[in-house]
């Protein structure tokens, strides 16, 4: 069972649409070892919340009624 891991933040740099202009990406890479670990509590799809407390980030599964209204809206965009 993995606890804890080290890992870094990233900022990707992309081109946008518009000549000249970049975008920001950020990403935090979660290692395989972490995410094959069988206790890991997420799986490929989850809805997540992310929030800041102090100085942690947060994250945990979105609670039903966010995910129902989530998908309501997914479905209403899809022509």
């Amino acid at each position: 069972m993995v606890k804890k891991i080290l890992t870094r933040f990233a900022v990707a740099k992309k081109p946008a649409r518009t000549a000249g202009t970049q975008y920001r990406s950020p990403r935090i890479y979660l290692p395989t070892k972490l995410t094959d670990d069988s206790s890991f509590p997420f799986k490929e799809g989850d809805l997540l919340t992310i929030r800041v407390d102090g100085r942690k980030l947060i994250v945990q599964r979105a609670q039903k009624s966010i995910q129902q209204s989530f998908e309501n809206q997914d479905t209403r965009q899809k022509p």
